[in-house]
């Protein structure tokens, strides 16, 4: 009888003086082609079984972190946490996560299934002549083995990579949530409420100086009778002309539209040069005007950006 190639006796229930007598018969008789089928056999069914436990716990693992991260999708959406966080930024990065929990969640799902596939085919395999197993490792139908332990470890370098970067972001949102808060609490900062207060002319006297604190040189700190809507001026050291309207509005929900955009826009070129022109509101701009501003090339400045800039300090992004 060989190792790999049971007789009927062997695998009947037997008193167990009966399975021992065979077992010292078969490894008599064993040759070591025998051995080292076995052998591998043994192996490649032990590599079967970490791999099925190891694909489980990756996905059980990223379904987890998938869970905590909806919780924290969920406190960021619905207004828990403080709206002078940096909220956004918080909300991107859980999405990126979000996106790639959900990929390894479901390859490891899939691999378990190839994994355990692979696991019967080995078991089944153990009957097959030692002449034809010729004891290569992995055997035939193992193989696919080698494929999904690589797999594998390309998908735990993946999880490990993507938690990481989260963990490296939210550091990064943390810092600058803390330099945010500072310059908040500084006399340097103002606020929307403080801004809706001021008159036109302080509005623009604030946006004259906010752009300084950027590092520009104002030109013009007002408007006034022939500005050709062209209220503040500053230019940069890479040669820009920043020629900025202002929209200053009492009402929180009094938005500007489209014709303001195409006024601004019929002098902000030719009339003053601009490279760089901008409006700038306390409140908002309707879809018109942001689509009219967009054809024209023309930067707007909403209540949203306009906190950033006035109230925690981050510099004007021109783009």
């Amino acid at each position: 009888m060989s190792l790999v190639e049971p007789s009927a006796d062997a695998v009947r229930p037997s008193p167990e003086y009966t399975v021992r007598r065979l077992l010292k018969s078969a490894r008599e008789q064993a040759t070591s082609l025998d051995l080292e089928a076995a052998f591998a056999w043994v192996a490649e069914g032990r590599l079967a079984d970490d791999l099925v436990a190891d694909w489980r716990w990756l996905g059980e693992e990223a379904q987890a972190d998938l869970t905590r991260c909806w919780e924290s999708r969920g406190l960021i959406e619905d207004g828990t946490v403080d709206t002078d966080t940096v909220r956004y930024g918080r909300l991107a990065a859980a999405t990126i996560l979000r996106d790639e929990l959900r990929e390894l969640a479901s390859l490891a799902g899939k691999a378990v299934g190839r994994c355990e596939e692979v696991r019967e085919d080995v078991i089944k395999d153990f009957g097959r002549l030692v002449r034809e197993r010729r004891t290569e490792f992995p055997s035939a139908k193992a193989a696919p083995l080698g494929e999904l332990l690589e797999d594998m470890q390309r998908a735990r370098a993946r999880y490990a990579r993507c938690l990481e970067a989260y963990r490296q972001e939210l550091d990064e949102l943390a810092a600058e949530e803390q330099r945010r808060q500072a310059f908040r609490l500084s006399s340097a900062s103002t606020s929307l409420e403080e801004i809706r207060g001021l008159s036109g002319h302080g509005f623009e006297l604030l946006v004259a100086r906010l752009l300084e604190r950027d590092g520009y040189e104002v030109q013009r700190r007002h408007g006034g009778a022939g500005d050709r809507g062209a209220d503040v001026i500053a230019t940069g050291g890479n040669g820009e002309r920043i020629v900025v309207q202002c929209k200053l509005r009492r009402a929180p929900s009094a938005a500007i539209g489209a014709p303001d955009v195409q006024a601004f826009n019929g002098t902000a070129r030719p009339d003053h040069d601009a490279t760089h022109p901008i409006m700038v509101t306390n409140t908002r701009f309707t879809t018109h005007a942001e689509e009219a501003a967009a054809r024209y090339g023309i930067a707007l400045v909403d209540s949203v950006a306009l906190r950033a800039w006035a109230t925690f300090g981050k510099p004007l992004q021109l783009t």
